[in-house]
């Protein structure tokens, strides 16, 4: 696989809040990281339904609601868990690498083989 393998952030783990989202540029795109349960994860920063900012949404637990529309994510899944679903019902995510005192960085995990 070509292209870029990891990203660093230059973020600190003990940076991250579990109440709000850390909202990241990435050669991928917008991403935030979210802290849920002492683990860090790393979603896209918009919602697949209308783009609304899901950074900016509220967070309880693992679970992320959409700001716009209230769809709501299960950040340790990236799925939809509300009502609803589709095709466009799952978060796009990134694989989070700490690396202690050097910071956070980020992978893009290879795409599923058909």
């Amino acid at each position: 696989m070509g292209g870029i393998e990891e990203h660093a952030t230059g973020i600190l783990r003990t940076s991250l809040e579990a109440e709000r989202a850390t909202p990241i540029e990435t050669p991928w795109g917008k991403f935030a990281l979210h802290l849920v349960e002492d683990e860090v994860v790393c979603v896209q920063a918009f919602c697949p339904h209308m783009e609304g900012p899901l950074f900016e949404g509220s967070c309880s637990g693992k679970r992320l609601v959409c700001p716009w529309h209230g769809w709501v994510y299960d950040l340790t899944t990236g799925k939809r868990v509300d009502l609803g679903g589709g095709s466009r019902a799952r978060l796009e995510e990134l694989s989070v690498i700490d690396h202690g005192p050097l910071g956070l960085s980020l992978q893009r995990p290879d795409p599923p083989k058909i």
